[in-house]
């Protein structure tokens, strides 16, 4: 999905990380695609992705009233609380496609979930 997110702060130390803002939701995500100079304040199209390096680590939770997205220390890391549904997970407003959900967490569909992701990647989309 496309979103519009305005850019909250940019890292002086790591070149690709951003902290962005997506109606309520704010997130720090790896800027892996940025075709453009962008500017702290500024409002950009964006498309997330959930990146997992190794195992998917997906179980079943209650989901009363936990926070949608849990940072993990000071890595890019993240516990994404949300309902699985088919190949998406959607978590405070905002839906995440990965086919590996459908695949190998059928069994969770309908349900709420935490799923426990390395990073969560944006890409900035031309205008």
């Amino acid at each position: 999905m496309i979103y519009q997110a305005r850019v909250l702060a940019l890292s002086d130390d790591v070149e690709e990380e951003v902290n962005l803002q997506i109606n309520d939701v704010r997130l720090n995500c790896f800027a892996g695609v940025c075709p453009y100079p962008i500017q702290e304040g500024g409002t950009y199209p964006v498309c997330l992705e959930l990146v997992v390096f190794d195992d998917y680590e997906v179980a079943e939770s209650s989901g009363n009233a936990l926070p949608a997205f849990s940072k993990m220390g000071n890595s890019f890391g993240y516990l994404v609380h949300g309902r699985l549904n088919g190949t998406c997970l959607e978590a405070g407003g905002l839906v995440f496609e990965d086919e590996v959900l459908q695949r190998d967490f059928g069994y969770l569909d309908g349900r709420c979930v935490t799923m426990k992701v390395d990073r969560i990647d944006v890409e900035f989309l031309t205008r």
